[in-house]
């Protein structure tokens, strides 16, 4: 199967998952919103793990089978590969949000749909350097977002 068919398949399969993740947070967040307006203590529900939930199984599903339908291989490791990405991704977004929740516009969904992206560069061998260091930025870039290397 052709290189660039892999990778490109691999970004648009990340978009819908990124596109559902964004979507289900948005719900989950319109939930919560809605259980705890007349409440005037702390208000603690389970609609924010359950669209977690709902989204990693989901993910996990749908990049257990597009993956391996687009040629990358090996079908376990790429699949845990690109769905820690694309929650590395969701972390980064998490905090730069203006508001509780980040926008399911362009922006997000192209972060989003870089993790299975890269992962898919990363299983090309004569694109596997470039694949592990934009991996590495990613993963670093997630750090310093989340104030995990400030000190440093």
């Amino acid at each position: 199967m052709d290189k660039t068919y892999r990778v490109v398949g691999s970004l648009v399969v990340g978009a819908l998952t990124g596109w559902l993740a964004l979507g289900l947070w948005k719900w989950a967040d319109a939930e919560q919103q809605a259980s705890c307006a007349n409440d005037t203590a702390v208000c603690v529900t389970p609609y924010p793990l359950i669209g977690i939930g709902l989204w990693a199984v989901l993910a996990v599903v749908v990049l257990a089978v597009a993956l391996p339908l687009l040629g990358v291989r090996p079908r376990g490791r790429v699949t845990v590969a690109a769905f820690s990405l694309q929650a590395y991704a969701i972390a980064i977004l998490g905090p730069l949000a203006p508001r509780d929740v980040p926008d399911t516009n362009a922006p997000n969904l192209i972060a989003l749909a870089l993790g299975p992206a890269l992962v898919a560069v990363c299983t090309v061998p004569g694109w596997r350097r470039a694949g592990f260091v934009a991996t590495a930025v990613l993963v670093v870039a997630a750090f310093i977002t989340l104030g995990v290397l400030d000190g440093f």
